[in-house]
């Protein structure tokens, strides 16, 4: 198969270097980029580190771009399971000749015994896949990621949100990528580009010289947003909706008081980020409350319930409809509203993995964990999409966009967020909006310079 012409630009950048980003949309053709770049290097040993979800569509994707090379998924069993699988793969693929991908998720990678084998093969190439799993400098997974990059010949990110907090969360990815490009200190390169202020100085208060992080991150990476495709349009609705006098009062309370008083218990939040999470929770309707010595979940007000009620029953009873929530009681009123109006229902989350029985058309509507349905899974069965509650990461709600919004979708796209009027919904919005703009501002411009040694 021919690749687009933005797929043919991005691996001749990523073939005239030794280390690559793929800062591309999703839906662009990562992973086909990948493939292509292992084939013309002529890879023998590649080592693919992916979100576990996405194992499987590496698998498929190796057999029907690259059937010459042999793919190790590692999906299942003790990580122990997992190297003695590896190991009996690698031995029957070298014994014929031909190049082998090892597949497996980030955690399982770095533990022992896998992690420490990993890291004595020296791969020819290192492909990580949604690179910013790894943006986090002190975290263990992103340090031992930079340590085993360093025995591999050519290193490959590919992610479609490189930043999804800040600008600074480049450091962790190319501190396996490149690791000359920004040195081994975090705090250095965040005084370089980060304004410090707050308590103790430690406060991230604005970022700074960003065009010289622009300059930099140019050298290293390719960028081809969502506008080379041939998509249907997509339409973003907010639909605002009123806590009931109950739910305010319950709302006010918790967010001047930190706590707040139910007739069954207690409601409270020990630190400011609990209470985030606790007015987020209680806009959606339903709110952990304390009842002695124990938490429950009590309904507090079905507000969202009800629009998104309303909604569905203005569609046709067969309509594919996603609903994505941050909470599991947000799965739960996606399940009510759907008997309310007489559909079946199934579920994406860590508890419940039906998305393939929703594929095949088991049931109109499916309620999808943010965290869980964001990477990897195809929804195009659906053309609308709807929001309940998105947490705080941009990067895990940009992904849900495009698991909609993508090739295989042949119709317009609407987006329905239900927004509760004058809450932390509408700041949660707000931030991710202007967290989208900071990053827009560094990675705009970046020019895919003439490649060099």
């Amino acid at each position: 198969m021919t690749l687009w012409a933005h797929q043919e630009e991005a691996v001749a950048f990523a073939t005239a270097r030794d280390a690559a980003m793929f800062h591309m949309g999703m839906g662009t053709g990562k992973t086909r980029c990948a493939l292509e770049v292992a084939r013309r290097t002529k890879a023998q040993r590649i080592l693919v580190l992916c979100p576990l979800s996405v194992v499987a569509a590496w698998q498929s994707q190796i057999q029907l771009f690259a059937p010459e090379i042999v793919a190790i998924p590692l999906r299942k069993g003790s990580v122990r399971k997992k190297l003695e699988h590896a190991k009996a793969e690698v031995a029957k693929a070298r014994a014929y000749g031909k190049p082998y991908a090892i597949v497996v998720n980030y955690e399982s990678a770095r533990s022992a015994p896998l992690g420490d084998w990993l890291r004595k093969v020296e791969h020819d190439l290192l492909v990580l896949d949604e690179s910013h799993r790894i943006k986090s400098p002190n975290g263990t997974t992103s340090r031992w990621v930079s340590r085993l990059a360093q025995t591999c010949t050519r290193r490959l990110a590919l992610t479609g949100t490189p930043m999804p907090h800040s600008p600074l969360d480049v450091y962790g990815q190319f501190r396996a990528l490149a690791p000359t490009l920004f040195g081994w200190s975090f705090v250095r390169f965040r005084r370089q580009y980060a304004q410090m202020g707050g308590f103790q100085g430690k406060q991230v208060m604005g970022y700074q010289n960003m065009e010289q992080l622009r300059e930099k991150l140019a050298r290293f990476t390719f960028q081809a947003d969502r506008s080379v495709l041939d998509l249907p349009d997509a339409l973003h609705e907010h639909r605002k909706i009123d806590l009931t006098p109950k739910a305010r009062r319950l709302y006010e309370d918790l967010d001047r008081d930190f706590t707040a008083q139910v007739e069954t218990g207690e409601i409270t939040a020990a630190n400011a980020l609990v209470k985030l999470l606790r007015l987020q929770q209680l806009t959606s309707g339903r709110v952990t409350v304390e009842q002695g010595d124990d938490l429950i979940l009590q309904q507090v007000d079905t507000a969202k319930q009800d629009a998104l009620r309303d909604l569905l029953e203005d569609l046709p009873g067969d309509e594919p409809v996603v609903v994505f929530g941050r909470f599991s009681s947000d799965l739960t009123a996606v399940h009510e509203a759907a008997k309310a109006t007489g559909r079946a229902s199934l579920e994406l989350s860590g508890s419940r993995r039906e998305l393939e029985a929703w594929q095949a058309g088991e049931a109109p509507v499916l309620a999808v964990q943010i965290q869980s349905g964001g990477t990897g899974i195809d929804l195009t069965r659906a053309r609308y999409c709807c929001y309940l509650s998105t947490g705080f990461s941009l990067g895990d709600y940009e992904q849900s966009l495009a698991r909609v919004h993508r090739p295989g979708q042949s119709r317009p796209v609407v987006y329905y967020h239900f927004v509760a009027r004058d809450t932390i919904d509408e700041k949660v919005y707000r931030a991710l909006r202007d967290r989208k703009q900071v990053v827009e501002a560094v990675l705009d411009g970046i020019s895919n310079p003439t490649p060099t040694s």
